[in-house]
């Protein structure tokens, strides 16, 4: 059987130490994890440097719970399309002048909202 004296702690560390200690162990695990994270962002993305993408949704209206009917562009072409949960279907495509036509706010709060955010963004 060991003698009780052999149990206790060799050195004995005060309350700030540990705390010191245990502060700086968790500031080194939080700089890791955003370290982790940043590069994982990067890698994903592929570089900020990519071309513009070939396909794009403009515009999306929900019909129901689980029905959209959705505009796509695809190079310069837009194409209408139905999206339910168990197909998609292409339903027409649009001419150029319909497909970049913006349509105007229909009330005040809409224009002064519309005109706020427009002067917001770069």
């Amino acid at each position: 059987m060991m003698p009780v004296s052999s149990l206790l702690p060799l050195a004995e560390t005060s309350a700030s130490q540990m705390i010191l200690h245990s502060s700086a162990a968790l500031c080194v695990v939080i700089t890791l994890l955003f370290a982790m994270k940043k590069i994982l962002k990067s890698l994903t993305r592929g570089g900020r440097n990519r071309s513009p993408h070939l396909l794009a949704i403009q515009e999306t209206l929900v019909l129901g719970p689980r029905e959209r009917l959705m505009v796509a562009k695809i190079g310069e072409q837009h194409i209408v399309i139905g999206v339910t949960p168990h197909a998609i279907h292409p339903l027409c495509t649009l001419d150029p002048s319909v497909a970049t036509k913006k349509t105007e706010p229909s009330s005040a709060f809409a224009a002064q909202f519309a005109q706020l955010y427009a002067r917001k963004t770069p």
